[in-house]
């Protein structure tokens, strides 16, 4: 039978053989692998651990892999790792940034886990380290991208509310400017044109006769479509209104108007308003017996 000490040897050779694979093994890793005591000190580090953080094995021991994370990340990350060791997460992972000595920068994700001997005792974490510089690269592309896609869309919205608004003035100024064509030709047809069609009808005898009524007939289709719609828009006014605006009309003033109905004044102003107001001239610098002497003409 081997000696103990010969034992012992051979025990520690193929301890050392075991260490050999396993260190191929790990440092054949895509990963950068790290391994941490029970104080969460890094006791361990692969070849692509060092190589991703330039930094030789002595350097990254201990707290020294800390050096190479970026400066404005580093308190987040020891605060969240305090606490999974605190709380004996099962899985800590976190996304850093990174800063080697020669100045290159990037971003890697870490994953750790606790490591336990067979009596539940804590021996320490493995964790591994992942680049993913390039898919945070893109990320940060892709939210500038949609970013920009929707300051596009926002200046877009505005322009076209900007377009809607100046479309609805437009079309509000094309509305009051037809009105007020509509009520300039039934004035002028009532001041000009019938008097002189009347005086023109008393003159004619014989076969002139017709031709003086279809001229009246005539004038008749051509103002009746836009009296209509004028017209209509008295009749929301109430008696007293009604009154008041046929006075108006004639050409009274508001004193007059007054002792006429046996009112005051200020009962006549009152009316005013309203009738202004219902007629859609309150906002509008219209003569009102201008506008209700168009109107009359229907």
């Amino acid at each position: 039978m081997p000696t103990p000490d010969a034992r012992l040897q051979e025990l520690e050779s193929e301890l050392a053989s075991l260490r050999a694979r396993m260190r191929v093994l790990v440092d054949g890793s895509p990963l950068g692998i790290f391994f941490d005591d029970a104080q969460d000190k890094c006791v361990f580090v692969n070849t692509t651990f060092c190589e991703m953080m330039e930094l030789s094995e002595a350097e990254a021991l201990g707290d020294g892999w800390a050096r190479t994370v970026h400066a404005e990340d580093l308190p987040g990350l020891l605060r969240e790792r305090a606490r999974a060791v605190s709380e004996g997460t099962a899985l800590f992972r976190a996304e850093y940034r990174y800063a080697c000595p020669s100045g290159r920068m990037g971003w890697v994700e870490e994953q750790t886990r606790p490591v336990h001997g067979p009596d539940g005792e804590l021996l320490g974490y493995v964790g591994t380290l992942a680049e993913i510089t390039a898919r945070k690269n893109e990320e940060a592309l892709l939210a500038r991208h949609s970013e920009e896609l929707e300051e596009r869309v926002r200046e877009r919205t505005a322009e076209l509310s900007g377009m809607n608004v100046a479309l609805e003035v437009l079309l509000r100024k094309r509305e009051e400017d037809r009105e007020e064509l509509e009520r300039a030709v039934l004035a002028n047809v009532r001041r000009r044109i019938l008097p002189a069609l009347e005086r023109l009808e008393g003159a004619c005898r014989g076969e002139a006769e017709p031709l003086a009524a279809e001229i009246r007939h005539g004038l008749q289709e051509l103002t009746d479509p836009f009296r209509h719609r004028l017209s209509t828009a008295c009749q929301d006014l109430t008696p007293a209104e009604l009154r008041v605006a046929d006075l108006i009309r004639e050409g009274l003033s508001t004193k007059e108007i007054a002792a006429r109905l046996g009112v005051g004044t200020s009962t006549v102003d009152t009316h005013r308003h309203g009738i202004r107001r219902k007629l859609g001239l309150d906002t509008r610098r219209a003569n009102l017996r201008a506008y209700l002497l168009s109107l009359g003409a229907s």
